[in-house]
């Protein structure tokens, strides 16, 4: 089933990553850490569906999802980033993406940070973040979505690190074997991974390599 709504604001959480916020179909709840399909309502030609984590709560009036644009392609986030607040979008039923089996080491690269955020703001509203953890991976420090209130809500278990830029408050380098070891020292707990394929991939080799059994792992790219 879908839903058409109204697109009523877009706000720029990065460079290049944008915050929306639709209308709530009646009726309409999802899960921390659930998925849409968006797809455009546009008679004149066909748009592919895209997946968008929720970021928001369920108890919030509106839905909030969020978005990596790029400059110059015919995709939907393309076609999305020049809609105007009233324009009509159609959303899926939510979807099951990441789901939460307790505390651990949540372990992101780039927008990869945005099926885990409607979680961490439902376990900071109910007091269930402690026991978490957060690796951040980016490029640059621009690169970073939501950094003020992952460090609000992490505080010193929100580790950031960037690949390309030495920056206060932020490790240099990447997230491998030695990056998690110095870091983590529990490893039987879950780990929840998400971001591109290769980041997926290579955080499950340093996982592995450390001792880490695959039940313990949560994979999403």
């Amino acid at each position: 089933m879908t839903y058409t709504v109204k697109l009523l604001k877009k706000e720029k959480v990065t460079h290049d990553v944008v915050g929306i916020t639709l209308e709530r179909p009646a009726n309409y709840n999802f899960a921390p850490g659930q998925y849409a399909e968006l797809t455009l309502e546009r008679p004149d030609r066909t748009v592919e569906k895209a997946p968008f984590s929720f970021i928001g709560l369920d108890s919030d009036p509106n839905l909030r999802v969020a978005m990596k644009t790029y400059r110059g392609e015919e995709t939907i986030s393309a076609h999305i980033k020049r809609l105007d607040s009233g324009d009509a979008v159609q959303i899926s039923e939510p979807r099951n993406e990441v789901v939460y089996k307790g505390p651990g080491v949540f372990i992101a690269g780039g927008t990869g940070i945005t099926p885990f955020m409607a979680i961490f703001r439902q376990l900071y509203k109910d007091g269930g973040l402690p026991g978490n953890m957060l690796l951040y991976a980016n490029k640059r420090g621009e690169d970073i979505c939501f950094e003020g209130e992952l460090h609000t809500m992490f505080g010193t278990k929100f580790i950031s690190i960037l690949a390309l830029e030495d920056r206060p408050r932020n490790a240099t380098g990447q997230i491998d074997a030695g990056f998690i070891h110095r870091h983590v020292q529990q490893l039987e707990q879950p780990f929840y991974v998400c971001g591109p394929a290769p980041f997926v991939s290579n955080v499950a080799d340093a996982l592995g390599e450390l001792g880490v059994e695959r039940k313990w792992m949560a994979l999403y790219s």
